[in-house]
């Protein structure tokens, strides 16, 4: 006959119903991994929700951008970007295939460093703020390239309409980049627009 504590809890040592230091410690390896793996979900999913704000963010500067310029006077931005050929009494007029973010930067609040676009755009102030803008600190550059040979490709088009628009049409490419990442060649966002004459508005 085995002798019973006041609480009722047997001395002997017959079987016991808990849980030996090998399962304990197999629980908290099997624990332990699965946090792991939670953890860098997680850390993934913050990592491409911040990707996705920068991109939505440069997208919305690139059509910022070619909102701009499709304010501008068309006739003096085709002239700056396609130039023009020699005819009998006037001389050539090269043209500039971009207008980039280097060549119009801000040096003070009210002075720029733009003159060179002066020709191609009504005011050089808000084209430098337009080229460099700063969203939550960070610093962009946005460059505004005209595709000249997909413009020659739509001027000798066999398609009737493509060929009657085409002189109405600026095709430009809008580069977007991050200006701390320009020299690593960090990503960068593209936007491909027409900007478009007054006369087809």
């Amino acid at each position: 006959m085995s002798w019973k504590d006041p609480w009722n809890r047997s001395r002997e040592r017959g079987k016991e119903a808990g849980f030996t230091l090998i399962e304990v410690l197999a629980a908290i390896v099997i624990l332990s991994i699965v946090s792991l793996v939670l953890t860098s979900y997680f850390t993934n999913a913050m990592t491409y929700s911040k990707s996705n704000q920068n991109k939505t963010i440069m997208v919305n500067l690139a059509r910022n951008a070619l909102f701009y310029m499709e304010k501008q006077d068309f006739d003096k931005l085709e002239l700056y970007l396609k130039g023009k050929p020699a005819s009998g009494a006037e001389p050539e007029i090269i043209g500039h295939p971009a207008i980039q973010a280097s060549g119009c930067v801000p040096l003070t609040e009210t002075t720029v460093s733009c003159s060179v676009y002066s020709n191609a755009v009504s005011d050089v102030n808000t084209l430098a703020k337009v080229l460099n803008p700063t969203i939550n600190n960070i610093s962009y550059q946005i460059d505004i390239e005209y595709q000249s040979t997909l413009h020659t490709g739509m001027i000798h088009s066999s398609d009737a309409i493509e060929k009657a628009t085409a002189e109405y049409l600026l095709p430009v490419r809008v580069r977007v980049r991050d200006s701390s990442q320009v020299r690593t060649n960090g990503k960068e966002t593209v936007v491909e627009g027409y900007i478009t004459d007054e006369k087809i508005r």
